[in-house]
């Protein structure tokens, strides 16, 4: 596993709580309320675009179509859940392992210019070869994370 692997792994289990007991979007409840999320800079950087993720871990899979039965398992209902799933899976030695990220001028929403984020963790073995991530927007004019723009990348 690379280190940049390990440290996002690490950092998104302390986002989710990490205790004993599953989180409630494990067990099937509601998520907790998001916080708004703003970028460190502007343009975001890739570290940026991993901390908008980590931070908007509890946004639920409803928030698009594109979401819809993604998670590694029945019960994943968040972000945090369904990137957390597939982190796991990236834990063999024997794999190749990392994390794209990049960041694109895109057309303004709601009359706003915002900057595309992509952030999709890649695996690689003798028998599997995937990439699964979240695309989302970064409104401009403050850095603001727009929620509701997320939506579920990836196939393998």
């Amino acid at each position: 596993m690379t280190r940049l692997s390990v440290v996002a792994a690490a950092a998104l289990a302390a986002a989710c709580g990490g205790g004993p007991e599953p989180s409630s979007s494990a067990k099937g409840a509601p998520a907790a309320q998001v916080a708004p999320v703003v970028v460190a800079h502007r343009p975001p950087t890739k570290k940026d675009v991993i901390d908008a993720v980590l931070a908007s871990a509890a946004v639920e899979l409803a928030v698009s179509p594109t979401c819809n039965n993604v998670g590694t398992e029945p019960a994943d209902r968040t972000i945090g859940r369904y990137l957390a799933g597939f982190m796991a899976e990236m834990s063999r030695e024997d794999a190749h392992n990392w994390i794209e990220t990049s960041v694109e001028p895109g057309p303004a929403a709601e009359a706003e210019p915002v900057w595309i984020c992509r952030l999709t963790l890649r695996h690689r073995d003798n028998v599997d070869r995937w990439g699964w991530g979240v695309m989302f927007r970064v409104r401009q004019r403050d850095g603001l994370v727009l929620e509701k723009s997320f939506v579920c990348t990836g196939s393998g």
